[in-house]
């Protein structure tokens, strides 16, 4: 029976341990190779938006631009981005065939003309990512998707 036991406990320990070390290893390749970047690539698409301006924006939307009007979809999202955050958005999009996806925000300096930029130039299935910044004076995108 106590033989039984130690057997148990070592194949649990033996488990642990190569868990532990691909775990690790997952670490070191991703900081070193970005493996976790190329997993997130095939996910659903997801935006994040970071203002390191003095301003609060507001994120507005986010949609598909397709050459067919009638197949582009658009996602409300009304979120509030204060400066110095960061918030990530998971749009609920639709696409058929190929085409873009932009973001619409305001900015308090001109509350009624939103501002709208492109977050991913080319994608046929709405999967990867687009990391946004929006400071005082410029936009920058960079984008991952498909």
């Amino acid at each position: 029976m106590r033989m039984r036991w130690n057997r148990r406990m070592l194949l649990m320990s033996a488990v642990a341990l190569v868990m532990a070390a691909g775990i690790m290893l997952v670490v070191q390749l991703d900081s070193k190779y970005g493996v976790l970047s190329l997993v997130s690539q095939f996910q659903s698409f997801k935006v994040t938006v970071h203002n390191p301006s003095d301003f609060e924006l507001t994120i507005l939307e986010t949609g598909v631009v397709t050459s067919a009007a009638a197949s582009a979809s658009t996602d409300k999202v009304a979120k509030i981005l204060k400066s110095g955050k960061t918030v990530k958005i998971k749009p609920r999009l639709t696409i058929s065939g190929e085409g873009g996806i932009y973001l619409k925000y305001s900015d308090p300096r001109e509350p009624d003309v939103p501002a709208t930029i492109g977050v991913c130039s080319y994608t046929e299935t709405l999967s990867g990512y687009s990391k946004v910044v929006i400071t005082n004076d410029k936009v920058s995108v960079k984008e991952n998707c498909s």
